[in-house]
């Protein structure tokens, strides 16, 4: 049987965490780009250079979706949230 609808959640990944297969594929992914581009054959720069509209396609979907911003007024205390990363100031 299901929880009600609104009830509180209780188990596995909190909310906002990095799914440990999408990280581990990620910095595999990141760790053969830095390998491939000590090669001149496949740089990415001469590649973005020859096909500037794909390689500002590919470039735009590295920037995140959503950034928050929440600021209080009240008081001095001020928060900004990018992400998963909460400044308050």
């Amino acid at each position: 049987m299901a929880k009600p609808k609104g009830s509180e959640k209780t188990g596995g990944r909190q909310e906002g965490s990095v799914n440990k297969f999408t990280k581990t594929v990620k910095d595999v992914f990141n760790e053969a780009f830095v390998v491939m581009q000590s090669k001149p054959v496949v740089n990415l720069i001469e590649w973005g250079e020859k096909n500037p509209t794909d390689f500002y396609k590919l470039a735009s979907k590295l920037i995140p979706a959503a950034v928050e911003m929440k600021a209080e007024v009240e008081g001095v205390e001020q928060v900004f949230k990018i992400g998963n990363v909460e400044i308050k100031l």
